[in-house]
């Protein structure tokens, strides 16, 4: 299990993205997650993260007065498309307070309602049994417990209650390249550790909930990153984004390098990105 060379706390992912939240809005915008992209030249970011959201969905359908947890739900924009899609009560949780802040300023949706909260997951106060759903894009990888991410999973979720996943997974027996990269990956990502399918289904089996299935998105999801490494680079000569980055690069040399890294991870297989639907037996 590749992990950060430092120890990472849900302080620390919350101090990540409230630190870079302006860089993360100019070039991701609201929506902080991989798309799904059908063909290379679809370039638009919006449309490629509601396919993504609309995948994972799919299995849960979720209607109008169901109860649904967003957990990690950035600034929002996934709560609101469920919602206004759907009429269901979403409660979307971040660890970053800057996100959560930005999201509760958000206008309510057409349909149904969105309810944003600012804590940690591992220790939430959500009575058992509260939600029909749950939904975590890319949020489970920064859970220093990820056992405890599913037993939290499984005490909220009412009986036959389902949820979607989406996340990072490794190989079982990674090179010593694909470590380093990994490894990069962790620190700079305030992600403690990375997991393969098997630990995630174990995990999973081991707090009560069956594994309905799961879906590799690699090759779907990995043209996310040449996009972003487009708009950094068109955003590079504004002056108003130029000074703040010069201003990182120094606070945070190697950072820098995370997007070509990402790129590579994908491309040799050191990372994938795997979709799973589980669901609460009991």
């Amino acid at each position: 299990m590749p992990r950060s060379s430092q120890p990472i706390t849900p302080a620390d992912v919350g101090t990540h993205y409230d630190r870079l939240d302006w860089f993360y809005r100019v070039l991701w915008g609201n929506h902080l997650h991989h798309g799904l992209w059908e063909t290379m030249h679809d370039h638009s970011l919006e449309e490629g993260t509601s396919r993504l959201l609309e995948l994972l969905l799919a299995p849960l359908e979720p209607g109008p007065g169901s109860r649904v947890i967003d957990i990690g739900c950035g600034y929002g924009a996934d709560a609101h498309r469920i919602a206004n899609q759907s009429g269901a009560h979403v409660t979307g949780l971040t660890i970053s307070l800057s996100q959560a802040e930005r999201a509760q300023a958000e206008p309510p949706p057409i349909h149904g309602t969105v309810r944003i909260e600012h804590g940690d997951w591992l220790q939430n106060n959500f009575p058992g049994n509260s939600f029909d759903y749950g939904l975590a894009i890319e949020s489970l990888s920064h859970m220093p417990d990820k056992e405890a991410f599913f037993s939290e999973l499984h005490r909220t979720l009412l009986p036959g209650g389902r949820a979607a996943l989406a996340c990072w997974t490794v190989a079982s027996d990674p090179s010593a390249l694909e470590i380093l990269l990994l490894r990069h990956l962790c620190l700079e990502g305030a992600l403690p550790s990375l997991c393969t399918v098997e630990d995630y289904g174990q995990f999973a089996e081991n707090a009560g909930l069956a594994m309905l299935a799961s879906r590799d998105l690699t090759q779907l999801v990995e043209p996310t990153w040449p996009l972003i490494a487009q708009r950094l680079l068109g955003a590079l000569p504004k002056p108003r984004f130029l000074g703040p980055a010069l201003g990182l690069a120094l606070r945070r040399p190697l950072l820098g390098l995370t997007i070509p890294i990402m790129i590579l991870a994908y491309r040799t297989g050191a990372l994938r990105y795997t979709a799973f639907w589980l669901e609460k037996r009991s």
